[in-house]
């Protein structure tokens, strides 16, 4: 998924603000569902339960950057994300993030529906 840098997305200096990283990373998994027509509800969804985040070189306003996904682990009930942010093909942001899905308040496994998405 790419993305334009905008003012809103930097700090006085015109580079990115960090937590608009996770942001970001957050915009392409949920394109992700959206592209395969999920709408979370009652029936389940997923939650953020881990994350590790790499900041390797900032971005700055204007740039465009994409979002790329990549599955590195399907549990039961969680699955691990590696999401690297690229300006011109340069690594510049990776961040593994683990998903948990989540019933009436519940750590729930995976139905299968939902791991069609994954693979």
């Amino acid at each position: 998924m790419k993305i334009r840098v905008y003012y809103e997305d930097t700090d006085s200096g015109g580079v990115v603000y960090h937590t608009n990283y996770i942001k970001y990373c957050e915009r392409a998994r949920s394109e992700m569902f959206f592209s395969k027509n999920i709408i979370f509800d009652e029936n389940g969804y997923f939650v953020v339960s881990k994350l590790d985040a790499n900041f390797i070189k900032p971005a700055k306003l204007g740039d465009i950057i994409e979002v790329r996904t990549e599955i590195k682990t399907i549990k039961r009930a969680s699955i691990v994300l590696e999401q690297t942010i690229y300006k011109d093909d340069m690594k510049i942001f990776v961040a593994n993030i683990t998903v948990a899905f989540i019933v009436k308040d519940k750590l729930t496994k995976i139905p299968q529906e939902m791991l069609s998405i994954f693979t």
